[in-house]
């Protein structure tokens, strides 16, 4: 053994830096081999699953359903009083058509926790818990029909007004099995809701098309609505100084498809309620602004009296 082996002595200090060197080597092939795992990972990624939302394009599909093409007719009377009475027939009817039309929002037992409303805000009403939530229209039969008729905007909730008016107290019975705790209307109550819709007398349903089809009539030319159209829309354009007019344009984001989808379903001319319920549904997709939501009554009623002016004069 040399003089210099037999000389050396142990230093902790040496012993600390080796095995730091060890450890930090140890570090890199582990930190090699996790960035290894997660490249494969990262290959066998589904990337158009992934980024596919399918819970928003769920909703987006039950709220954006094509109209069909429907020839306007007398809707027959209702007895409001009788239909507001439940019955095993009209409950039975209610919840097959609440399985078709709300479930995938409201859920099957209409908790609020169907696969289509994961995506709402605010999320779909809870209707097996009433008590514990802010009503926007209301819980009794009367006001659950408004909802149904009208929507409530800026939300996820549409209206339902092509659905017949028997069908509609027919979804709203069986909503209200969900719970014991639903409120009783008055005869009154009843006699208010009859009287807003006419729904003993009848209502006439304006011939309806959908909007693209409307649209594709245009392009093809085989309609006098590409010439009836054209002239309002020239007649809007001139238009510049005319608060009416200034309106229109500030609540459209497309002027011609605006125009095209009030064509597509004449029912908005009769009324200025009627108007609004039609703006209430899909906005966006009809040309519209969101911003229609935001109109005054007086608003409203100007530009819904200027817009059926044109119409008639333009034998829309």
């Amino acid at each position: 053994m040399s003089h210099n082996e037999k000389g050396k002595k142990f230093n902790v200090y040496d012993l600390f830096r080796d095995l730091e060197k060890f450890y930090g080597v140890l570090y890199m092939l582990l930190l090699v081999f996790v960035v290894f795992l997660g490249a494969r990972y990262v290959q066998t990624l589904d990337y158009n699953k992934l980024f596919s939302a399918p819970e928003l394009l769920a909703a987006d599909t039950n709220m954006r359903v094509p109209l069909a093409v429907k020839k306007g007719t007398m809707t027959p009377p209702v007895d409001v009083i009788k239909f507001s009475t439940p019955s095993p027939d009209l409950i039975t009817k209610g919840k097959e058509l609440y399985t078709t039309n709300c479930a995938s929002c409201h859920g099957e037992t209409g908790q609020g926790n169907g696969p289509a409303g994961a995506a709402l805000n605010p999320p779909p009403r809870n209707f097996a818990d009433p008590k514990n939530q802010t009503w926007k229209n209301g819980e009794l039969i009367s006001q659950m029909y408004v909802t149904l008729q009208e929507g409530i905007p800026n939300t996820g909730m549409a209206s339902f007004s092509t659905i017949p008016p028997e069908d509609r107290f027919a979804i709203i019975q069986y909503v209200r099995t969900f719970s014991p705790v639903y409120p009783k209307d008055t005869p009154e109550e009843l006699k208010k809701l009859d009287e807003k819709y006419s729904l003993a007398t009848g209502v006439k349903a304006a011939n309806q098309i959908p909007v693209q089809l409307a649209m594709d009539l245009m392009v093809l030319g085989k309609d006098t609505l590409v010439k009836d159209l054209d002239n309002i829309l020239a007649k809007i354009e001139t238009e510049k100084s005319d608060t009416s007019a200034v309106i229109f344009k500030k609540i459209t984001s497309n002027k011609t498809k605006a125009l095209t989808s009030l064509a597509s379903n004449m029912k908005w001319t009769e009324s200025n309620t009627e108007f609004m319920n039609f703006l209430k549904t899909d906005p966006l997709d009809k040309g519209f602004r969101a911003g229609v939501f935001q109109l005054s009554p007086a608003d409203s009623e100007r530009v819904w009296q200027y817009l059926r002016t044109l119409f008639e004069k333009n034998r829309l």
